[in-house]
């Protein structure tokens, strides 16, 4: 990493007074204000600076009525599929909306019917729950194996609940909050099982671009079959730009693509955020320098955390993450129930981590920590847990 980045990254950037939510909303979630905020999954790191550059141009322009996504906007797109993860994707394939719990929710409902059986694999980011439940659909949870290895797929019980009548698969890639990569082996077997059984997989691929040691993203609609899949994208866990709303549902069959265009249209959702395209469209242009040095960044950060607890926590195991900047803290091995651990953590450490139980049941005693912000952060993290641990 060049010097420039290595300073734009550590900068120390006050984000209180911001109405975001990781930092100014602490005490209405944690019932106190003066926390390490290390939760909510966003970065604390400016973005490109051809995004700002990008932005305040059109903002000297001062008209912000109704937009479209136009061709640019497409090709920026595509050019970064292509060059970062080594799928083709055609312009027709790519449609807009909001955000990817947007096209989520879009995409269960143009593809299933009240009442069917939508399968996710636990633990797992809290919407995806909301998005079989709010829609009146049935929830099958196909719990990971969590081995000597890491995190597996259970294939057998994926087959057996896919037989049993599941219509959709809500896949996460690269998956929050463990943190794997699944292999093209992983997601190759997992599609021919899908396209035996009928079942449509929508994969959330927001995390994409965060991979580490030699771990490719592979991408749904680029292994053989997968284009009966649909891929959820966006540029806004990337580069930062998560107010913005922009996301991407890329879909290459044209009837299931039809069927969420129209979903998508009844949810009035087809003009896009003015800004969130333009940023959208100037990161995957111009991101690639930028997107390179988070990634060095957070795989530092990674692995700091891992040295430190595995020196001076050991009872807090982790697994070090092959995606994501998330990472998953096991904290079985610490006396008291989830409750008290996160009583522990949030008035004796005064840090601020995801419940693991808001990932489903698996998540007890577990916190997820975001690694994606300054380093000084992270080590004033890990000191506040070790003075609070040690403590006890």
């Amino acid at each position: 990493m060049n010097s420039f980045y290595r300073e734009y990254l550590d900068a120390d950037i006050n984000r209180l007074g911001t109405n975001c939510e990781k930092w100014d909303k602490l005490e209405e979630h944690f019932g106190r204000g003066d926390l390490v905020a290390a939760w909510v999954a966003d970065m604390d790191f400016r973005t490109v600076p051809a995004v700002i550059e990008a932005l305040a141009q059109r903002v000297q322009h001062g008209i912000f009525g109704y937009t479209e996504n136009g061709e640019a906007d497409r090709a920026a797109e595509i050019g970064w599929l292509k060059r970062r993860h080594g799928v083709d994707v055609q312009p027709d394939w790519i449609l807009y909306s909001p955000g990817v719990v947007d096209s989520l929710f879009f995409c269960v409902r143009a593809l299933t019917q009240p009442g069917d059986r939508i399968l996710i694999q636990t633990p797992v980011y809290g919407p995806f729950y909301t998005a079989v439940k709010l829609f009146g659909r049935t929830l099958v949870e196909s719990p990971l194996d969590e081995t000597e290895d890491g995190w597996r797929m259970n294939f057998d019980d994926v087959e057996e609940k896919f037989r049993g009548g599941v219509k959709m698969m809500i896949l996460c890639s690269p998956h929050n909050p463990i943190g794997r990569v699944w292999t093209r082996e992983e997601l190759t077997r997992l599609v021919a099982l899908a396209n035996r059984y009928g079942v449509r997989i929508v994969s959330d691929e927001i995390h994409a671009d965060f991979t580490f040691d030699g771990c490719r993203q592979t991408r749904i609609v680029d292994v053989e079959g997968g284009e009966r899949m649909v891929m959820l994208t966006s540029a806004t866990k990337s580069f930062n730009l998560a107010g913005l709303r922009q996301s991407s549902c890329i879909v290459p069959d044209a009837a299931l693509r039809q069927a969420v265009a129209d979903e998508i249209a009844r949810g009035h959702a087809t003009s896009p955020n003015i800004f969130g395209a333009i940023a959208q469209t100037a990161a995957y242009n111009h991101g690639d320098e930028w997107m390179d040095a988070v990634v060095e960044y957070v795989r530092e950060n990674r692995d700091l955390v891992v040295a430190y607890l595995a020196e001076h926590l050991p009872e807090i195991r982790v697994r070090p993450q092959q995606g994501t900047y998330l990472m998953w803290l096991d904290m079985r091995g610490v006396a008291g129930t989830h409750d008290e651990l996160r009583d522990l953590l949030v008035n004796r450490a005064r840090v601020a981590l995801n419940s693991g139980t808001d990932f489903g049941a698996a998540g007890d005693k577990h916190f997820r920590l975001n690694l994606a912000t300054p380093r000084r952060n992270i080590e004033q993290v890990l000191e506040n847990i070790n003075l609070a641990m040690r403590g006890r």
